[in-house]
């Protein structure tokens, strides 16, 4: 019996952290010799040319679910797709279905964040903005019936910690739980010392400089504020520079004594020129479940300084890779400090993170899914948990 395997995403694009897993996916599907197909409505990347794309409702491509009036957007598309994906999954007989959130039943549901916790999180914080997202009562809704109504066969999760989180939120069992990380693209994420450069020149940012690098685009809640209290408190050969779509303003205000070395550079598509471009990622965020730009800047030989939180907390280690840091300005300062002071440390560092990304790479992690796949389509057997120990947005709404 010959494998096929249909993934379901709404976007299939490079821009993003679900459209890109998905993308990824289909190339390693397609250069394995899987026949494989994608169930999309908005496909704004090149696809291997082995995957076949099947486009439903592409009208929904044209509704912006970006920028401004995103929550508008979303609360349109998400639920809208979902139906029409569901359906359009329905004629395929016999092919194993991998859907990324985005269809009411299959055979593997891949868990990119359980949004039950992350608002649980935000609620434990003191955010309440989540509330204006319509979004939010679809996708609980959602979550009730797919993964506490147990509608899939297999529930992949990124980590150890969603795995928890699926047991704990959904009563999942753990026999139908499979933890299979996020992978990488490890010619895209790669030192770069020419685009590094064009980065700085852009940005005013000398050559000499020490850069920290912060990417998110929840500032509140990936922890931005401890990033920049942080550069108050270090050398003035020290820069920080933040690419995200969140209002600056109030991060500009508290930096009373390095304000002309914060930089805010604004939504971007060619992160991995900004990953080049630094020293060091600052991470202090709150609530995480893999977290994809970590990884990204590991493959870049940047070492990353990140709270200890979902996915992360699975492949940060102290010395090796970069440091554990606490939500904390003067913590986050102290370890960066002394990194910079000490150019052996740095460098192993350096070669620690990428050692660490490579384990990441793309045919590995698209193997494990193939594996699975191959596995579920046999319905004699029924599928055996993985231990769960790991060797591994979001998507939520934002």
């Amino acid at each position: 019996m010959t494998l096929e395997i249909i993934q379901i995403v709404q976007e299939l694009s490079s821009v993003g952290g679900v459209e890109s897993v998905a993308l990824e996916l289909a190339g390693v599907f397609g250069r394995a010799g899987v026949v494989n197909s994608v169930i999309a409505s908005n496909v704004a990347s090149t696809v291997d040319r082995k995957t076949v794309i099947e486009r439903v409702a592409p009208w929904l491509a044209k509704i912006p679910t970006r920028g401004a009036l995103r929550h508008i957007g979303r609360a349109l598309v998400v639920p809208l797709f979902t139906f029409v994906a569901t359906r359009a999954a329905e004629r395929h007989k016999g092919a194993v279905v991998i859907s990324h959130g985005d269809s009411l039943r299959g055979d593997v549901l891949v868990v990119h964040a359980v949004n039950a916790e992350s608002l649980a999180e935000k609620r434990r914080s003191g955010s309440w903005r989540w509330l204006l997202n319509p979004t939010h009562l679809w996708v609980a809704a959602r979550d009730r019936w797919m993964i506490g109504g147990l509608r899939y066969r297999i529930f992949v999760a990124v980590s150890s910690r969603v795995a928890e989180e699926l047991q704990r939120h959904y009563d999942v069992p753990r026999s139908r739980i499979r933890i299979i990380p996020n992978g990488i693209d490890l010619d895209r994420f790669r030192p770069d010392p020419e685009a590094g450069a064009r980065i700085r020149r852009e940005f005013g940012i000398p050559a000499d400089a020490r850069l920290l690098l912060f990417i998110g685009h929840e500032f509140d809640r990936k922890g931005l504020v401890h990033a920049v209290g942080a550069l108050e408190l270090l050398d003035q050969d020290t820069w920080l520079l933040v690419v995200g779509s969140e209002n600056p303003a109030p991060f500009r205000r508290m930096a009373t004594k390095a304000g002309d070395r914060l930089v805010f550079a604004g939504s971007r598509r060619d992160v991995e020129s900004f990953y080049a471009a630094a020293d060091a990622f600052v991470f202090p965020t709150s609530y995480e479940t893999f977290s994809l730009v970590c990884m990204e800047a590991m493959a870049t030989k940047v070492p990353v300084f990140a709270t200890p939180v979902g996915g992360i907390e699975d492949y940060l280690q102290d010395g090796v890779n970069g440091f554990r840091i606490a939500p904390d300005a003067s913590d986050i300062a102290a370890k960066i400090r002394t990194v910079f002071a000490d150019p052996d440390l740095l460098a192993r560092l350096r070669s620690g993170a990428r050692a660490t990304a490579e384990r990441f790479g793309w045919d590995n992690i698209g193997s494990r899914y193939i594996a699975l796949a191959e596995e579920l389509s046999k319905p004699e057997k029924s599928p055996e948990a993985e231990p769960t120990t790991l060797v591994h947005t979001g998507q939520e709404p934002a």
